[in-house]
C-alpha cells in the first residue's frame, strides 16, 4: 500500500529519502499522468500538463480540473482544483521512485504519487 500514514516529512528527511528540488519535481511531473493515494478511501489519476492545468479522476467517479504550480525558492508544489477537492502546498519526497507529497506547513502526508506514463493516459483508474 502506498499509503503513507503517521509518518511526516521530518523521518523522511532523517531516513534518507531526499526531498526534491522545484526543478526536480518539476521534471518528473510535467506532462505526465501519475496514479496516486488519498487518505485510506481515495485513488487516483492525474495528469499534469506541461502548461501548468491538471485533470483529475478518482475511485469515487469524481473527475476534476485544476491548476498547479512550482515554487522554487522554497521547492513545494500548489494544487488548486476547480470544484472541491483540496487544494494543497506540499514538499515532495523521492521514496523508491514514487514521489510522496508533505504538507508544507504540518509536515504531514497528503498523498503519494506513482506509475507515472508520459503523456495523457486517458485517465482511468489504474491499478497497482
Amino acid at each position: 500500500m502506498n499509503a503513507d500514514f503517521g509518518t511526516t516529512n521530518a523521518i523522511l528527511a532523517k531516513n534518507g529519502h531526499p526531498r526534491l528540488s522545484g526543478e526536480e519535481l518539476k521534471n518528473r511531473i510535467a506532462g505526465k499522468t501519475a496514479s496516486g493515494d488519498y487518505g485510506q478511501a481515495f485513488k487516483y489519476v492525474l495528469f499534469f500538463d506541461a502548461n501548468g492545468t491538471m485533470e483529475g479522476k478518482n475511485n469515487a467517479g469524481a473527475h476534476n480540473f485544476g491548476a498547479w504550480s512550482i515554487n522554487d525558492l522554497d521547492d513545494t508544489i500548489s494544487v488548486k482544483w476547480d470544484a472541491g477537492w483540496d487544494a494543497t502546498t506540499t514538499h515532495a519526497y523521492d521514496v523508491e521512485g514514487e514521489i510522496k507529497l508533505y504538507d508544507s506547513d504540518t509536515g504531514l502526508w497528503r498523498t503519494t504519487l506513482y506509475n507515472f506514463k508520459d503523456g495523457r493516459q486517458g485517465l482511468v483508474i489504474m491499478s497497482e
